[in-house]
C-alpha cells in the first residue's frame, strides 16, 4: 500500500497529506476534488472508501522514515528517493480507472451486467429455469422490466453490443472480464482467480478491477441495450442536487435565479458548478468569461485573491478548462 500511496505524489508538487486521504475515501467537496485534478490524482477519487484514516498517515509516516517524501507543515512533497521508487509504479497502467465517475455505483452496475447476459444467454437458448447470478429483488425486477421492454432483435443485437465491447478493451482486460460472465453452459470464474499474477498484492488487486470494469462502463454506456440496463443505476453516480443545478442552467435560468429558486447558496452553487465541469467533456465553458495562464506551473501558483475581478466560479473554471485542453495535447501529441 505504500507504494500506491508514494505514487500519489508523482507530480513532484507540495501536497495537502489531508486532502488526499479525503480524495481516497470518496469526499465529495469541491476543494477535494480540485486537488485531485490539479495534481492528477482524481481517478482515484472513492478507491478506498473504507479506509481508516490513522492507518492512513502510518502509510505516509512510513514514506517519511524511508525519506520517499518529506513532509512541511501538513504538505508532503515527492524526494529523489521516491522519484527512484516510483520508477517501478504500476499507476502509469490504470489509464481507465475513473473513481468520480463510476466509484458510486461500480460494482452494483459490473453485477447488474453479469446478471443482464446470464438472462440474456438463457433467453437465447430458450431457457428459463436456471438459477440467477444475483437474486437481489431489485436486481431481479430490472432485468425483466429491461428484456420486456426490448426490441424483437435484443437477442441479435446484446451479444454484439458484448462483442464490440470487448473488442475496445486491451486483450488484458477482455479476458479478464469476459471470462466473469455466466449463461447457458457457462460458468463464470471469481475475479481473484483471473488476477494476473504481478497484480494479486494489496492494494494493486483492487485497482486493477476497478481500472477494468471502468473501461467496461465506458463502453458500455455507449451501447443501447445495456445503457437501458444500467442507466438507473448510472445515474446514482451523479450528485443529484448537482444535477437538478444543471438540468435548470441549461433550461435557461441563470446562476442567481437557480440560487433563488433553490434556496441555494452561492458556495454551493459553485461546488455543483465546480463539479459538472470536471466530469462533463460538454461542460459549456463559453458561457462564461475566463482567464488563460501562461503555463499550467502559473496556474497552480494561482491564488484567487490575485484575481479578485472576477468571480470565484469563473476563477476555478478557467483553472478546469486550460488542464483539459493540455491533456487534450498531450493525449494528441501521443497518437
Amino acid at each position: 500500500m505504500t507504494d500506491f500511496i508514494l505514487a500519489l505524489f508523482h507530480t513532484g508538487h507540495k501536497l495537502r497529506i489531508s486532502t488526499l486521504y479525503h480524495l481516497l475515501i470518496g469526499k465529495r467537496t469541491s476543494s477535494v476534488l480540485l486537488h485531485g485534478f490539479f495534481y492528477r490524482n482524481l481517478s482515484f477519487f472513492d478507491s478506498f472508501s473504507e479506509l481508516d484514516e490513522k492507518q492512513f498517515n502510518q502509510l505516509v509516516d512510513q514514506l517519511i522514515r524511508k525519506k520517499m517524501i518529506e513532509q512541511i507543515e501538513g504538505f508532503g512533497q515527492l524526494t529523489e528517493a521516491g522519484q527512484l521508487q516510483l520508477q517501478t509504479s504500476k499507476v502509469t497502467q490504470l489509464v481507465d480507472l475513473n473513481g468520480l465517475r463510476y466509484g458510486r455505483e461500480r460494482e452494483r452496475m459490473w453485477q447488474l451486467s453479469l446478471l443482464g447476459v446470464q438472462v440474456a444467454s438463457y433467453l437465447t437458448y430458450q431457457k428459463n429455469e436456471y438459477i440467477p447470478l444475483d437474486s437481489r429483488p431489485s436486481f431481479l425486477y430490472q432485468t425483466k422490466k429491461w428484456v420486456r421492454q426490448s426490441g424483437k432483435d435484443f437477442l441479435i443485437a446484446f451479444p454484439r453490443e458484448l462483442q464490440h465491447i470487448f473488442a475496445s478493451l486491451n486483450k488484458y482486460q477482455a479476458n479478464f472480464l469476459a471470462n466473469q460472465f455466466s449463461g447457458h453452459e457457462q460458468f463464470g470464474r471469481v475475479a481473484f482467480q483471473l488476477l494476473p499474477a504481478e497484480w494479486q498484492e494489496v492494494p494493486w488487486d483492487r485497482l486493477y478491477y476497478q481500472n477494468a470494469i471502468d473501461a467496461f462502463l465506458h463502453q458500455a454506456l455507449q451501447q443501447p441495450n445495456f445503457r437501458r440496463l444500467l442507466k438507473q443505476l448510472d445515474q446514482l453516480n451523479y450528485n443529484q442536487s448537482m444535477l437538478k443545478t444543471r438540468n435548470l442552467y441549461l433550461r435557461g435560468l441563470s446562476i442567481e435565479e437557480i440560487g433563488k429558486q433553490r434556496n441555494l447558496k452561492q458556495g454551493t452553487l459553485n461546488d455543483h458548478f465546480i463539479e459538472w465541469a470536471l466530469m462533463a467533456e460538454d461542460f459549456p465553458f463559453s458561457d462564461f468569461q475566463l482567464i488563460a495562464p501562461a503555463s499550467e506551473s502559473e496556474m497552480l501558483m494561482w491564488r484567487y485573491q490575485e484575481f479578485a475581478e472576477i468571480p470565484y466560479l469563473n476563477f476555478r473554471l478557467s483553472q478546469i478548462l486550460f488542464l483539459k485542453e493540455q491533456d487534450y495535447e498531450r493525449k494528441t501529441a501521443a497518437d
